[in-house]
Protein backbone atom coordinates (compact mmCIF):
# COMPACT_ATOMS: atom_id res chain seq x y z
CA UNK A 1 0.00 0.00 0.00
CA UNK A 2 1.39 3.55 -0.66
CA UNK A 3 2.09 6.15 1.39
CA UNK A 4 -0.48 8.88 2.21
CA UNK A 5 -0.58 11.25 -0.56
CA UNK A 6 -1.68 15.00 0.04
CA UNK A 7 -4.83 14.65 -0.61
CA UNK A 8 -5.35 11.85 2.15
CA UNK A 9 -4.67 14.00 4.61
CA UNK A 10 -7.14 15.60 6.80
CA UNK A 11 -7.64 19.58 6.35
CA UNK A 12 -11.39 19.89 6.46
CA UNK A 13 -12.86 22.06 9.65
CA UNK A 14 -13.71 20.82 13.18
CA UNK A 15 -17.50 20.70 12.08
CA UNK A 16 -17.02 18.28 9.63
CA UNK A 17 -15.76 16.26 12.39
CA UNK A 18 -17.50 17.45 15.38
CA UNK A 19 -19.87 14.27 16.08
CA UNK A 20 -17.00 12.61 15.72
CA UNK A 21 -14.73 13.93 17.95
CA UNK A 22 -17.45 15.40 20.30
CA UNK A 23 -18.99 11.65 21.03
CA UNK A 24 -15.94 10.35 23.40
CA UNK A 25 -16.86 7.11 26.17
CA UNK A 26 -17.00 7.75 29.60
CA UNK A 27 -15.81 5.44 32.03
CA UNK A 28 -18.53 5.62 34.53
CA UNK A 29 -20.83 3.85 32.01
CA UNK A 30 -20.83 0.35 32.54
CA UNK A 31 -22.46 -2.78 34.48
CA UNK A 32 -20.86 -5.97 36.03
CA UNK A 33 -23.31 -8.55 35.96
CA UNK A 34 -22.87 -12.05 37.53
CA UNK A 35 -24.18 -14.77 35.82
CA UNK A 36 -24.12 -17.46 38.86
CA UNK A 37 -25.01 -20.70 37.91
CA UNK A 38 -23.57 -23.18 40.21
CA UNK A 39 -23.76 -20.60 43.98
CA UNK A 40 -25.81 -23.75 45.25
CA UNK A 41 -22.72 -25.85 45.15
CA UNK A 42 -20.48 -23.19 46.82
CA UNK A 43 -22.32 -20.87 48.34
CA UNK A 44 -24.80 -22.81 50.76
CA UNK A 45 -27.32 -20.34 52.19
CA UNK A 46 -28.31 -17.68 50.38
CA UNK A 47 -28.11 -14.16 52.09
CA UNK A 48 -31.91 -13.22 53.63
CA UNK A 49 -33.73 -10.83 51.63
CA UNK A 50 -33.05 -8.67 54.32
CA UNK A 51 -29.76 -8.41 54.13
CA UNK A 52 -29.87 -7.83 50.74
CA UNK A 53 -32.55 -5.06 50.44
CA UNK A 54 -35.20 -7.56 48.77
CA UNK A 55 -32.98 -8.01 45.76
CA UNK A 56 -30.80 -11.13 45.44
CA UNK A 57 -26.45 -11.15 46.72
CA UNK A 58 -26.21 -11.25 42.43
CA UNK A 59 -27.89 -7.82 42.27
CA UNK A 60 -26.30 -5.72 45.46
CA UNK A 61 -22.80 -7.30 44.32
CA UNK A 62 -23.53 -5.54 41.06
CA UNK A 63 -25.01 -2.77 42.42
CA UNK A 64 -21.85 -2.28 44.87
CA UNK A 65 -18.96 -2.88 41.92
CA UNK A 66 -17.62 0.15 42.16
CA UNK A 67 -14.47 -0.50 39.68
CA UNK A 68 -13.87 -2.94 37.04
CA UNK A 69 -11.09 -2.93 33.78
CA UNK A 70 -12.27 -4.32 29.73
CA UNK A 71 -10.15 -6.77 29.14
CA UNK A 72 -6.87 -6.78 27.42
CA UNK A 73 -5.33 -9.54 25.67
CA UNK A 74 -1.97 -10.63 24.30
CA UNK A 75 -0.23 -13.31 22.39
CA UNK A 76 3.17 -15.14 23.12
CA UNK A 77 5.53 -14.69 20.01
CA UNK A 78 7.88 -17.04 18.36
CA UNK A 79 10.56 -16.49 16.06
CA UNK A 80 11.39 -18.04 12.89
CA UNK A 81 14.76 -16.69 12.13
CA UNK A 82 16.46 -16.93 8.59
CA UNK A 83 20.41 -17.16 9.30
CA UNK A 84 21.11 -17.37 5.81
CA UNK A 85 18.48 -14.89 4.25
CA UNK A 86 18.85 -12.40 7.11
CA UNK A 87 15.25 -12.32 7.80
CA UNK A 88 13.67 -12.83 11.18
CA UNK A 89 9.60 -12.72 11.35
CA UNK A 90 7.78 -13.19 14.40
CA UNK A 91 4.48 -15.37 14.79
CA UNK A 92 1.76 -15.92 17.47
CA UNK A 93 1.84 -19.26 19.76
CA UNK A 94 -0.10 -18.36 22.39
CA UNK A 95 -2.74 -16.16 22.94
CA UNK A 96 -2.83 -14.78 26.83
CA UNK A 97 -5.66 -13.52 29.12
CA UNK A 98 -5.09 -11.13 32.13
CA UNK A 99 -6.66 -11.24 35.15
CA UNK A 100 -9.82 -9.37 36.17
CA UNK A 101 -9.69 -6.97 38.85
CA UNK A 102 -12.62 -5.96 40.25
CA UNK A 103 -13.34 -3.35 43.49
CA UNK A 104 -16.46 -3.74 45.69
CA UNK A 105 -17.84 -1.27 48.31
CA UNK A 106 -18.31 -3.47 51.37
CA UNK A 107 -22.15 -3.22 52.64
CA UNK A 108 -23.04 -3.00 56.37
CA UNK A 109 -24.68 -6.63 56.14
CA UNK A 110 -21.23 -7.99 54.87
CA UNK A 111 -22.88 -9.63 52.12
CA UNK A 112 -20.11 -8.72 49.62
CA UNK A 113 -16.99 -10.48 51.91
CA UNK A 114 -19.28 -13.33 52.87
CA UNK A 115 -19.77 -14.76 49.10
CA UNK A 116 -16.14 -13.90 48.07
CA UNK A 117 -14.62 -15.41 51.05
CA UNK A 118 -17.38 -18.55 51.07
CA UNK A 119 -16.34 -18.88 47.30
CA UNK A 120 -12.64 -19.15 47.59
CA UNK A 121 -13.29 -21.24 50.87
CA UNK A 122 -14.99 -23.67 48.91
CA UNK A 123 -12.20 -24.04 46.13
CA UNK A 124 -9.88 -25.41 48.77
CA UNK A 125 -11.80 -26.17 51.88
CA UNK A 126 -10.62 -27.45 55.12
CA UNK A 127 -11.04 -31.03 56.05
CA UNK A 128 -11.11 -32.90 59.62
CA UNK A 129 -12.29 -29.86 61.69
CA UNK A 130 -10.93 -26.40 61.13
CA UNK A 131 -8.97 -26.59 64.63
CA UNK A 132 -8.05 -29.82 64.48
CA UNK A 133 -4.18 -30.55 64.71
CA UNK A 134 -4.90 -32.86 62.03
CA UNK A 135 -7.00 -31.13 59.76
CA UNK A 136 -5.97 -30.65 55.74
CA UNK A 137 -7.18 -28.92 53.11
CA UNK A 138 -8.50 -30.46 49.96
CA UNK A 139 -9.27 -28.75 46.26
CA UNK A 140 -13.20 -29.25 44.64
CA UNK A 141 -13.59 -29.92 41.06
CA UNK A 142 -13.40 -27.26 38.85
CA UNK A 143 -16.49 -27.59 37.17
CA UNK A 144 -18.06 -27.26 40.65
CA UNK A 145 -17.10 -23.79 41.23
CA UNK A 146 -15.76 -22.16 38.05
CA UNK A 147 -18.82 -19.23 37.36
CA UNK A 148 -19.47 -16.29 34.19
CA UNK A 149 -19.25 -12.75 34.46
CA UNK A 150 -20.64 -9.89 32.12
CA UNK A 151 -19.47 -6.84 31.99
CA UNK A 152 -20.93 -4.16 29.51
CA UNK A 153 -20.25 -1.14 28.79
CA UNK A 154 -22.59 1.34 27.42
CA UNK A 155 -22.96 5.23 27.24
CA UNK A 156 -24.92 8.35 28.42
CA UNK A 157 -27.75 8.37 25.78
CA UNK A 158 -28.19 4.16 25.13
CA UNK A 159 -31.22 4.62 27.29
CA UNK A 160 -32.70 7.88 26.45
CA UNK A 161 -34.99 7.09 23.37
CA UNK A 162 -34.81 10.67 21.81
CA UNK A 163 -30.78 11.81 22.61
CA UNK A 164 -30.18 15.52 22.50
CA UNK A 165 -29.05 15.97 18.96
CA UNK A 166 -27.79 12.94 17.90
CA UNK A 167 -28.88 11.28 15.06
CA UNK A 168 -29.02 7.77 16.66
CA UNK A 169 -28.23 6.00 20.00
CA UNK A 170 -25.32 4.78 21.02
CA UNK A 171 -25.42 0.70 21.91
CA UNK A 172 -23.89 -1.63 24.20
CA UNK A 173 -20.65 -3.62 23.89
CA UNK A 174 -20.65 -7.50 26.16
CA UNK A 175 -17.90 -8.83 27.19
CA UNK A 176 -18.35 -12.70 28.47
CA UNK A 177 -15.47 -14.23 30.76
CA UNK A 178 -15.48 -18.19 30.93
CA UNK A 179 -14.60 -20.36 33.79
CA UNK A 180 -13.99 -17.34 35.81
CA UNK A 181 -13.27 -18.00 39.56
CA UNK A 182 -11.53 -15.72 42.53
CA UNK A 183 -7.70 -15.92 42.72
CA UNK A 184 -6.81 -13.01 44.89
CA UNK A 185 -8.83 -11.05 48.18
CA UNK A 186 -6.74 -8.10 49.18
CA UNK A 187 -6.45 -7.35 52.47
CA UNK A 188 -8.47 -4.37 53.76
CA UNK A 189 -6.82 -1.87 56.52
CA UNK A 190 -9.04 -0.64 59.05
CA UNK A 191 -8.02 2.09 61.31
CA UNK A 192 -9.31 4.56 63.72
CA UNK A 193 -9.36 8.08 62.70
CA UNK A 194 -11.35 9.51 59.86
CA UNK A 195 -14.39 7.36 58.53
CA UNK A 196 -14.14 5.63 55.05
CA UNK A 197 -15.85 3.33 53.13
CA UNK A 198 -14.70 0.05 53.51
CA UNK A 199 -13.76 -1.21 49.96
CA UNK A 200 -12.54 -4.70 48.94
CA UNK A 201 -10.69 -5.25 45.83
CA UNK A 202 -10.73 -9.00 44.48
CA UNK A 203 -8.62 -10.65 41.43
CA UNK A 204 -9.98 -13.13 39.01
CA UNK A 205 -8.75 -15.84 36.46
CA UNK A 206 -10.80 -16.93 33.62
CA UNK A 207 -10.37 -19.30 30.50
CA UNK A 208 -10.97 -17.01 27.92
CA UNK A 209 -13.59 -13.71 27.12
CA UNK A 210 -15.92 -13.29 24.34
CA UNK A 211 -17.13 -10.06 23.13
CA UNK A 212 -20.23 -8.42 21.79
CA UNK A 213 -20.01 -5.28 20.06
CA UNK A 214 -22.93 -3.25 18.75
CA UNK A 215 -25.65 -4.85 19.69
CA UNK A 216 -29.48 -3.07 21.00
CA UNK A 217 -30.05 -5.42 23.40
CA UNK A 218 -30.59 -8.96 24.35
CA UNK A 219 -33.92 -11.25 25.63
CA UNK A 220 -32.03 -13.99 26.98
CA UNK A 221 -29.62 -13.55 30.43
CA UNK A 222 -26.22 -15.72 29.79
CA UNK A 223 -25.63 -18.03 32.53
CA UNK A 224 -23.59 -20.84 33.70
CA UNK A 225 -25.41 -24.02 33.91
CA UNK A 226 -24.04 -26.99 36.18
CA UNK A 227 -22.32 -28.84 33.40
CA UNK A 228 -20.17 -26.07 32.33
CA UNK A 229 -21.77 -24.51 29.49
CA UNK A 230 -21.66 -20.84 28.53
CA UNK A 231 -24.41 -18.44 27.25
CA UNK A 232 -23.03 -19.65 23.54
CA UNK A 233 -23.23 -22.83 24.19
CA UNK A 234 -26.57 -23.27 25.65
CA UNK A 235 -27.95 -20.92 22.50
CA UNK A 236 -25.83 -23.66 19.90
CA UNK A 237 -27.34 -26.49 21.67
CA UNK A 238 -30.82 -24.86 21.82
CA UNK A 239 -30.46 -24.27 18.14
CA UNK A 240 -29.46 -27.62 17.60
CA UNK A 241 -32.49 -28.96 19.52
CA UNK A 242 -34.74 -26.67 17.14
CA UNK A 243 -33.49 -28.20 14.32
CA UNK A 244 -33.49 -31.79 14.83
CA UNK A 245 -37.13 -31.36 15.91
CA UNK A 246 -37.64 -29.95 12.16
CA UNK A 247 -35.69 -32.84 10.85
CA UNK A 248 -38.29 -35.51 12.60
CA UNK A 249 -40.60 -33.67 12.10
CA UNK A 250 -40.00 -34.20 8.12
CA UNK A 251 -39.18 -37.82 8.05
CA UNK A 252 -42.32 -38.24 10.15
CA UNK A 253 -44.18 -36.39 6.87
CA UNK A 254 -42.36 -38.24 4.70
CA UNK A 255 -42.94 -41.53 5.71
CA UNK A 256 -47.13 -40.30 6.25
CA UNK A 257 -46.30 -39.85 2.04
CA UNK A 258 -44.91 -43.14 1.68
CA UNK A 259 -47.79 -44.74 3.09
CA UNK A 260 -50.36 -42.91 1.58
CA UNK A 261 -48.60 -43.20 -2.14
CA UNK A 262 -48.33 -47.39 -0.98
CA UNK A 263 -52.15 -47.37 0.01
CA UNK A 264 -53.15 -45.72 -3.56
CA UNK A 265 -50.78 -48.27 -5.51
CA UNK A 266 -52.46 -51.26 -3.65
CA UNK A 267 -55.77 -50.24 -4.44
CA UNK A 268 -54.68 -49.60 -8.22
CA UNK A 269 -53.92 -52.82 -8.51
CA UNK A 270 -56.86 -54.57 -6.72
CA UNK A 271 -54.80 -56.43 -4.03
CA UNK A 272 -56.07 -55.95 -0.45
CA UNK A 273 -54.44 -53.72 1.87
CA UNK A 274 -55.13 -54.77 5.53
CA UNK A 275 -51.41 -54.52 6.46
CA UNK A 276 -50.64 -51.25 5.84
CA UNK A 277 -51.44 -49.48 8.76
CA UNK A 278 -53.91 -46.55 9.28
CA UNK A 279 -53.09 -42.93 9.73
CA UNK A 280 -54.66 -42.43 12.63
CA UNK A 281 -52.08 -45.36 14.42
CA UNK A 282 -49.50 -42.88 13.61
CA UNK A 283 -47.83 -41.13 16.66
Amino acid sequence: MPIPSRGQIFKGSVDKVRDTVARPSLDTFYEVKFSFGKYTEWLGALPGKKRTQGTDFMTKMSLLCTQAEIPGTSFVESSAIGHFQGIQETFPNLRNFPPLNLAFYVDADHVILEVLETWMTYINPVANGVNSPRAYAVFNYPEDYKETLHITKFERDTFIKESRGSVYQSDMTSYEFVNAWPTNLTSMRVAYGDSNVLRCNIQFAYDRFHTTFNYPDVKRRPVATADGLSSKDILNRNQKDRLDKIRRNKLIKEGINDIEEGRRGVLQNGEPYQNIPKLSNLK
